[in-house]
Order: structure tokens, then C-alpha cells, then sequence
């Protein structure tokens, strides 16, 4: 069954009447000091990107949502939203950066946003997929940003809730330039997208783990894990079917490098 932008418009407690929203998301502008953006893997997941661009606050901070669309080599799921949906989303949301990858291996679409920055000038990136979301508290995340300028790390640990499972520290948090990129591993069992390469072959995820020698790693009083202050993510697959949940973890078991 095929779902349209029209029919995800129907009340259920996280949806917006998109109709009515236009003059409100062209009306905010940020003037943060950092030109931010966020790169989002997505492929048929309306209901978490919505969840996403719909926090006004994440919305009028970051200066670009890069949204790489499309289903990957070696998968043949069939899309259950409008095709027209991303295009619609776009006419409201201007910030909005889709490119269409389909048929392509998962680092192939990782590595596009990460082009896209370097381009772009970005100055942060934050990796949240459309199965996760996040809150900011923007002069929070500012003090925090000016602190990591000085800092020679390229990654930088984001709070995240595995929602009914536990919090822990990710490497979501990226300072650019974006020269860096992942690379297909040799080793079959080895998660390619799991490893950043600089042009000089450093790797640029394991430094996100130089920010606990002078931070807590722990919360006080608190099993959970920390992370910079003024940002935090959660990952939720509540809005995925329970068929696309099965999907995913086959493809998952059947391509251990990806």
C-alpha cells in the first residue's frame, strides 16, 4: 500500500498539517555563529524525518539537512510512501538537501553528505539517521562548538538514548573540513561505515574518545554515558514497520561489511 504526504497529514500525535506550515519554516533564520548541518542516510522513513524537521529549534539552528534517499545494492524492499514525498517535503522545509543514491552500498551514501559539506563550508556535522532524532539547546551547543574550535579532534561524542534500552556516548559529532571519508574494508566481517580516513589515512572516529580525558565519560550518579552539552539523540524504530525492522536485519546479518 502506498502512502501519500496527504495521508500522513492525519492526526496521530506527531504530524503536522505541512499545508499550513510554510510561512512559518520561511520565517526562521539562524544566527548562530557556526554554519551546521546534518546528514541523514534515509530511505522510506517519513514518519522519523518528520519527527526530525518538525522541532523548531533543530530546525532554525542547522543551516542544512542533507537527506541522501535510496534503497541499498543488494535490497529489494518495496516503498510504501508517495514518491512525491521528499519533493513536497522539500517546497516546505528550504533547508532541505536531497539527493537521490539508489541501488548504492551504504558508504557510498555516507560519504555523499560528507561531500556535500566540504563543499558546502560546513563548519559541524551531526550523523543522525531517519530512525533517530534530536533536541538542542542552541547557546548550550554554541559555548560547546567555540570550545571544540580549539581542539585538533575531528569527532566529538553525542549523548544518544536507545530508547527503553540504555543512553550511550556516539560518534555523531564531526568538525570540518570534511576531507575525510569511509572506505570499503577488506575483511568481510569489518563495518565499513564504522571508520573514518583522513587524506593522510588517520582515523577519525577513535578521537572521539580524547574528549573523556578532560570530560566525564559518565553522568553524575548515573550509569549513562555523556557526551557534549547542548545536544542530545535519541534512536527510536517506533515509526519502522515491524517489516522493515525484519528487513533491516537481514540485510544486516547477510552484508556484515557495509
Amino acid at each position: 500500500m502506498i502512502t501519500s504526504i496527504t495521508d500522513f497529514r492525519q492526526p496521530s500525535g506527531i504530524g503536522i498539517d505541512l499545508s499550513t506550515q510554510n510561512l512559518h519554516y520561511q520565517s526562521l533564520t539562524s544566527e548562530h555563529i557556526f554554519k551546521v548541518g546534518v546528514g541523514i542516510n534515509y530511505f522510506d522513513d517519513t514518519k522519523g524525518l518528520i519527527k526530525i524537521l518538525t522541532n523548531d529549534t533543530v530546525y532554525d539552528y542547522i543551516t542544512k539537512f542533507y537527506v541522501i534517499d535510496g534503497l541499498y545494492a543488494g535490497r529489494n524492499d518495496k516503498q510504501k510512501s508517495d514518491p512525491t514525498y521528499l519533493k513536497d517535503l522539500k517546497d516546505i522545509y528550504s533547508k532541505i538537501h536531497i539527493v537521490d543514491m539508489n541501488n548504492k552500498t551504504q558508504i557510498q551514501k555516507r560519504n555523499k553528505y560528507w561531500e556535500l559539506a566540504k563543499k558546502d563550508k560546513m563548519d559541524y556535522m551531526i550523523v543522525c539517521d531517519s530512525d533517530e532524532y534530536m533536541d538542542i539547546k542552541p547557546d548550550i551547543l554554541d559555548n560547546s562548538l567555540r570550545t571544540i574550535q580549539d581542539r585538533p579532534e575531528k569527532c566529538y561524542p553525542i549523548k544518544q538514548h536507545m530508547v527503553g534500552i540504555t543512553t550511550m556516548s556516539r560518534p555523531r559529532l564531526f568538525k570540518g573540513p570534511f576531507t575525510f571519508r569511509h572506505l570499503q574494508s577488506e575483511k568481510e566481517n569489518t563495518i565499513s561505515h564504522g571508520s573514518l580516513y583522513d587524506k593522510d589515512d588517520t582515523e577519525i572516529i577513535n578521537q572521539m574518545y580524547a574528549w573523556f580525558k578532560d570530560h566525564p565519560k559518565r553522568e553524575i550518579n548515573s550509569d549513562n554515558q555523556s557526551g557534549i552539552d547542548g545536544i542530545e539523540m535519541w534512536h527510536n524504530k517506533e515509526f519502522r514497520t515491524k517489516e522493515r525492522i525484519i528487513a533491516d536485519r537481514v540485510y544486516y546479518d547477510n552484508t556484515p561489511n557495509r
